[in-house]
């Protein structure tokens, strides 16, 4: 199957495929075959495609699917040298006094049921700002360039809670012979939810990990320390647990987002499954011209390049708006604007 013959119908057979796969006992796939097989270049490109053959592998129908298992084996051996790589990270870190958080990958895959399937390929570490240029050196001068770190100079690029709280609230847990920290419960849930936002849902398994930390949260979960004091930002958090109860089928019967988390609005499900439905142009953090201009003579990646940075997810972030039914177009015309400065840059900086 081609590029441009994946639509939003594709995106709901991913859905479909990937209810309940984060849970130990998965229910079984309502797939056919052909379905299954229509959709299998999403689910190996997106990292999913382990946690489908899960799916399969628990409820007896996984027999067929050989790439999918060969997805899981590679990620099972990955995962234990992921945790090696954590290991080494974090003694390095503790040895010179320095604190960091490990957010996202490792430290949402450590509650899969099993180590092969999150898929995931560098840590992402948050130092405090004062700190890092001392960290950056140091895990230079202390780690192998085969370990991907993704340093991050403070907090603030993933949350709207401050440095000093996210380290304040954070715990340790064990990893090999050494301890890491991640942040608490409710901080690293928002962080999950905020990084899906800012990045236009465009990968099924970020909503999986929220559907996993929502479900395997703890009796004492502090709602309001989730949320947080500001309205409109809390409404942004409901409506990424809704999209994980209505697509993915997560529990949200005994949450306070029971209600709202059914009224998810119909501009936001479309946009997620028609992102999930069509595998497009992975580079998105590339700046706008380089990959506009690469794509010139493909009229269909040029549209859906287009498309994708303007989506009406990540414009509604990038311009604090609200998640409601109103039209998303005076966002996307405003996030275009936002980002014209960027394209004239590039023209004067590198012209054609």
């Amino acid at each position: 199957m081609t590029q441009k013959t994946f639509t939003a119908r594709h995106g709901m057979l991913v859905a479909r495929a990937l209810e309940s796969c984060w849970r130990a006992e998965p229910s079984p796939i309502q797939l056919t075959p052909v379905e299954l097989e229509e959709i299998s270049p999403i689910l190996l490109k997106s990292g999913a495609a382990a946690l489908v053959w899960w799916r399969l592998n628990r409820t007896g129908q996984s027999q067929f699917y050989e790439e999918f298992f060969e997805a899981y084996k590679q990620q099972t051996l990955e995962a234990a040298v992921h945790e090696d790589d954590v290991a080494q990270v974090f003694r390095a870190l503790n040895s010179a006094r320095l604190e960091a958080l490990i957010v996202k990958g490792w430290a949402i895959a450590r509650l899969y049921p099993d180590p092969g399937l999150r898929h995931y390929g560098d840590l992402d570490l948050c130092v405090r700002a004062q700190d890092y240029r001392t960290a950056l050196e140091l895990l230079q001068q202390s780690l192998t360039s085969e370990i991907w770190i993704d340093l991050h100079e403070g907090t603030g690029p993933l949350d709207y809670a401050t440095e000093a709280e996210l380290f304040d609230r954070s715990i340790l847990v064990p990893v090999a012979e050494s301890s890491a920290r991640l942040p608490c419960p409710e901080d690293h849930l928002r962080i999950l939810c905020l990084h899906l936002l800012r990045h236009g849902a465009w990968r099924p398994l970020w909503l999986c990990d929220i559907a996993l930390a929502l479900e395997t949260r703890a009796a004492n979960f502090d709602w309001q320390l989730f949320f947080g004091n500001d309205s409109k930002r809390a409404d942004w958090l409901v409506c990424v647990l809704g999209l994980a109860h209505r697509l993915l089928g997560a529990r949200v019967d005994d949450t306070p987002v029971n209600e709202p988390a059914a009224n998810v609005p119909g501009w936001l499900l479309r946009a997620v499954l028609r992102r999930w439905g069509r595998w497009f142009n992975s580079d998105y953090r590339n700046t706008a011209l380089p990959s506009l201009w690469s794509n010139k003579w493909k009229p269909m990646r040029l549209l859906e390049d287009i498309y994708f940075r303007c989506d009406p997810i990540r414009a509604t972030v990038e311009m604090n708006g609200a998640f409601d039914n109103r039209p998303r177009f005076p966002y996307q015309l405003a996030a275009l604007f936002r980002r014209a400065p960027e394209i004239t840059t590039r023209i004067i900086n590198h012209p054609a």
